[in-house]
């Protein structure tokens, strides 16, 4: 009974873990708990938005450079995630005419420096593309600093999302697939 247990608790923490090492916005829905920040937090005008589908998650909208304006962001909710044990990236995604950015932020402080990496426009063609931690690049108010994440920082990220990488009006979007950590 008690080597039943035991084998049951290490089933279900490998079934959790590999569940958290791969984002799937259409067939999980992992996206549900995401959420859209634009420029309006700052006194921006831009717009942005998701939806959900069976099989990827559209987000779309439009920059504007009013009034300081200049991005939109879809990112997860607040939560402590380990990523230190992972080795890269990879995020299935098209895109068109506007170059997004990925990022990984350590701190709930819109302050303090996070991490991004470009996603090229793909013309509407569907690409896997593969980010070593290493390719990632350190920002502080949307300013290219000095720095990689360190592995201790890789264990404290507590939120990730797609932002809008082009300090240009116009619309943008971007389908999303999945996001899977290796």
């Amino acid at each position: 009974m008690h080597i039943r247990s035991i084998l049951y608790f290490l089933l279900i923490t490998q079934f959790l873990c590999a569940q958290q090492s791969k984002i799937d916005f259409g067939k999980n829905k992992d996206g549900e708990l995401w959420r859209i920040t634009n420029d309006g937090v700052m006194g921006g005008l831009s717009e942005g938005d998701y939806e959900l589908s069976d099989d990827y998650v559209h987000f779309s909208g439009t920059i504007s450079l009013e009034n300081n304006g200049g991005f939109s962001s879809f990112r997860s909710r607040y939560k402590k995630r380990d990523l230190s044990a992972y080795k890269k990236i990879i995020i299935r995604y098209r895109s068109k005419k506007y170059a997004m950015g990925f990022t990984l932020e350590m701190d709930r402080r819109w302050f303090v420096p996070y991490y991004k990496v470009d996603l090229p426009t793909t013309d509407w063609k569907w690409v896997k593309k593969e980010i070593a931690f290493s390719d990632f690049v350190r920002y502080n108010i949307g300013r290219k600093r000095d720095g990689k994440p360190t592995l201790e920082e890789l264990k404290n990220i507590l939120r990730i999302g797609f932002i809008s990488n082009e300090k240009k009006a116009g619309p943008f979007k971007i389908e999303i697939d999945f996001i899977k950590f290796e």
